[in-house]
């Protein structure tokens, strides 16, 4: 992948890009944020890899500028604050990953390889399927017009299905967008989600619109 790496600390930044390099990927650096949000707007890069404290800019401003202007680059946020709190906030702020310092090199590379598989994906305010609406901004669920209740899980997991309608999600990638990359999570959990998901969204006199591909994961089958 092409990175760009915005990290103001010099030896951080070289330990990283010398990592990043090593595992095949092309990287370019920058220790400032606003010279990182430009290069975001400016150029192509297949992720980017994001530091909160910053100079220029910080990088939850770069964050949400980035996603303001609609580019879909996926994101990881690094940082050394790692309360709740920053956290909350980095993901709300669209961040695809959030990894606090200090950390492993190789569980970095993991987190990039993982967050880089996801690509580019298109932050529409509404996504829709079939009867089925899921309004971005306000996260309300609509079945032909008529609001859902669902839980944070049931609504992260069918946003993720509709984000890729007729195409396999498999329980690795469900696993990183709702609980995220280290969780240990059973699929005995991820099915009762699922059962939760599919009796709140289908209709019982009709085929399910969610199918299970045996030893993959999931699709939601959508209408051409």
């Amino acid at each position: 992948m092409n990175v760009l790496l915005i990290e103001d600390d010099k030896r951080i930044a070289d330990v990283l890009k010398k990592g990043l390099m090593e595992d095949g990927h092309q990287v370019e650096l920058s220790y400032r944020g606003d010279e990182g949000r430009d290069l975001i707007a400016s150029e192509h890069y297949d992720m980017v890899v994001l530091d909160v404290m910053l100079p220029g800019l910080d990088g939850f401003s770069v964050l949400k500028q980035a996603r303001t202007a609609k580019h879909s680059v996926p994101i990881l946020m690094l940082t050394a604050r790692d309360s709740m709190t920053d956290v909350i906030r980095g993901l709300d702020l669209g961040a695809d990953d959030y990894l606090p310092k200090p950390f492993h090199l190789e569980i970095f590379l993991a987190r990039v390889r993982a967050v880089g598989r996801r690509g580019h994906i298109p932050r529409l305010p509404e996504l829709s399927s079939g009867n089925l609406t899921l309004d971005r901004n306000s996260h309300v669920v609509c079945r032909s017009g008529e609001p859902l209740t669902l839980s944070k899980k049931e609504y992260a997991i069918l946003e993720l299905l509709m984000r890729r309608p007729n195409r396999i999600v498999t329980r690795d990638q469900i696993i990183e967008a709702v609980w995220g990359y280290d969780s240990d999570v059973s699929d005995n959990t991820i099915d009762v989600y699922m059962h939760s998901l599919r009796s709140k969204i289908e209709d019982k006199n009709q085929p399910s619109v969610i199918r299970t591909i045996r030893s993959l994961g999931y699709l939601l089958l959508s209408p051409e």
